[in-house]
């Protein structure tokens, strides 16, 4: 069985921990914006045990274009459930609550390696790209609703 809700901040921070920064402190795994009530935190479930997180932020980038603008961040898939489409249904889980708010555009940073990934979500590159210390070449990519 496999179901998607919204979920709270500290779930969120365990799953990040043990995918994204396994060996950081639990603070550590905070994200600047992580405890707004403006913040969508969503998970995925598989028989019961969170296998995937995602969070969504309202926060503006001013080189992009839109009004109502929220940023994914932190999206966490167990390594024993990858490949079975849990990362790309929280993104559109997440999507449909922006929808609610008006959302009207959706961005991110992810690795030049994962461009492929998140263009079949729909996001569109930007141009803008930086070199991370920790992770590398970063692109800055777009969805427009």
């Amino acid at each position: 069985m496999f179901e998607l809700k919204k979920i709270y901040l500290s779930e969120a921070i365990l799953l990040r921990q043990k995918v994204i920064l396994p060996n950081s402190a639990l603070e550590e795994c905070k994200y600047a914006g992580d405890e707004s009530k403006e913040t969508i935190h969503v998970g995925a479930y598989a028989k019961g045990v969170l296998v995937g997180v995602a969070s969504f932020y309202k926060e503006y980038n001013s080189k992009l274009k839109g009004k109502k603008m929220y940023r994914l961040k932190g999206l966490a898939i167990d390594p024993d459930h990858r490949n079975e489409l849990r990362g790309q249904t929280l993104i559109l889980f997440g999507e449909n609550l922006l929808a609610q708010n008006e959302m009207d555009t959706l961005w991110c940073k992810t690795r030049a390696s994962n461009l492929p990934y998140y263009q079949h979500l729909g996001f569109h590159e930007t141009g803008e790209t930086f070199n991370h210390k920790v992770k590398g070449l970063q692109v800055l990519m777009v969805k427009h609703f």
